[in-house]
């Protein structure tokens, strides 16, 4: 496999130093319908999609770094230049990544059912994520979604049904099946177990999509404060704070959370969290 870095830079789109929305022509050198697969695991589905589809461009979009160093060693293999990867949240891919109308289809294969009641706040398939899709989605563009997990298919069922943006492709709601559909690896798994599989195949229908706001990589923003103090002592007495404010619709949240000194030094270290929206960095 070829180096680490030459990975990243060939399919790893640096999303924090570029323009959003994105510019996806660019991103791809050239124009055609996008694919965009939410939570592309070991890579398996999306390399099959990249080798049997040339003639479209696709883009994986994964949080955690494993999945990533996964999918590295399968593109490595392929000679195509139709697939990147975004590490992100899906969330914050959708509502200020992607230009509005830009994506025809989206892949959702297997999301985390969350079992317990108390954690299915955080199940991906939420009426927002729901909303965010139609935005991104090409007037008649599609998503499938496919679990093995019952109670998540219900869940899944009934927000679908609940909202009016997207409507059913097929006859129904949901089939267990899709003939002619690549098969995944947890999609085999369950029929071996004797456990069904639930497909959801819905489009866009035709409303209109929330403008992006358009948003510019900047240099980061420093105020150095000159005078005599005592590097020892200056934040001895440090609280951690968290601040608060509204720009644009997003919620800001600034959370000074602890300050400690460099050993051997007279220097100081502020831990800090930002969050803007679904977008977090810690400095």
């Amino acid at each position: 496999m070829r180096p680490l870095s030459e990975l990243i830079s060939d399919h790893v789109v640096p999303w924090e130093q570029l323009p959003w929305p994105l510019d996806i022509a660019a991103i791809f050198e050239r124009q055609a319908p996008l694919v965009v697969e939410i939570g592309f695991g070991d890579g398996a589905f999306l390399e099959a999609m990249v080798r049997n589809d040339p003639d479209r461009n696709f883009l994986g979009v994964e949080l955690a770094w494993d999945p990533m160093q996964w999918c590295f060693k399968r593109l490595d293999r392929l000679t195509t230049r139709n697939v990147r990867l975004i590490r992100a949240d899906a969330a914050h891919v959708l509502e200020r990544l992607l230009p509005a109308q830009s994506v025809s289809e989206f892949v959702v294969n297997h999301p985390d059912p969350w079992p317990k009641d108390r954690h299915h706040g955080r199940r991906l398939v939420q009426p927002r994520f729901l909303e965010l899709v139609s935005e991104c989605l090409a007037p008649s563009g599609r998503i499938t979604i496919a679990t093995d997990h019952a109670d998540y298919a219900d869940w899944i069922a009934e927000r679908l049904e609940s909202q009016s943006r997207l409507v059913p492709e097929l006859s129904a709601t949901r089939v267990a099946e899709l003939p002619g559909r690549l098969v995944t690896r947890y999609q085999r798994k369950a029929r071996e177990a004797g456990i069904g599989n639930h497909f959801f195949v819905w489009t866009n229908g035709h409303h209109p999509a929330r403008p992006r706001k358009p948003e510019e990589p900047g240099t980061m923003p420093n105020v150095t404060f000159r005078g005599p103090a005592d590097a020892s002592v200056l934040l001895r007495g440090f609280e951690s704070q968290n601040r608060r404010e509204l720009v644009d619709g997003v919620e800001i949240i600034l959370n000074f959370v602890r300050a400690w000194q460099l050993p051997d030094e007279p220097r100081w270290m502020v831990e800090t969290v930002v969050k803007d929206g679904r977008f977090s960095q810690q400095i």
